[in-house]
């Protein structure tokens, strides 16, 4: 539920109300993102803060381990109320903050879709050459890597041996 300003200016003190006047539109856009965090932490622990004293004031009315003797009319000072309104700042707060970590994920996805893309058409184009002037090699007679050796191959050597052992075995046979 909304809280009127007057209410707000009744419950708060004056460090509260800047803090809550500044997680209202269009201070809270204004807002740097280290800032935002900052106060997010900071209405965070004024709210906590207002509700223990709250609920300690509650046990205490109860009779439950309080400071003696207290009435309804000093255990309710407000501080449930003043618990509401920081409340209501800090949730304003948290979806301004979760607003802009929502929308930066949402550019370096699309940062990336487009990077991706790219990728993608530049793996379709064809890969030539380009078309520049060079030198025209012609039908010269490319330049010999191997060098022969000179005499016999090795294997050449042992084949005709060989051979001439055999021929000789049958000559010798007869």
């Amino acid at each position: 539920m909304a809280h009127t300003r007057k209410t707000e200016q009744r419950l708060l003190t004056e460090s509260e109300m800047e803090f809550v006047a500044k997680a209202r539109h269009p201070a809270l856009g204004m807002l740097e993102d280290a800032d935002l965090a900052a106060l997010v932490a900071h209405l965070r622990e004024r709210r906590d803060r207002a509700q223990t004293i709250a609920n300690n004031q509650r046990r205490a009315l109860r009779g439950k381990g309080g400071r003696g003797e207290v009435t309804f009319e000093k255990a309710d000072s407000g501080n449930r109320q003043k618990a509401a309104v920081l409340t209501d700042a800090l949730t304003r707060a948290r979806r301004e903050l979760t607003r802009r970590k929502a929308e930066a994920a949402r550019e370096a996805l699309m940062a990336n879709a487009h990077r991706a893309l790219e990728l993608k058409r530049d793996s379709k184009r064809a890969t030539r050459p380009e078309n520049l002037p060079r030198g025209n090699d012609g039908m010269r007679a490319k330049a010999r890597t191997r060098l022969d050796r000179i005499g016999s191959a090795a294997g050449e050597a042992g084949r005709v041996t060989k051979f001439v052992a055999v021929a000789q075995a049958k000559k010798d046979s007869r």
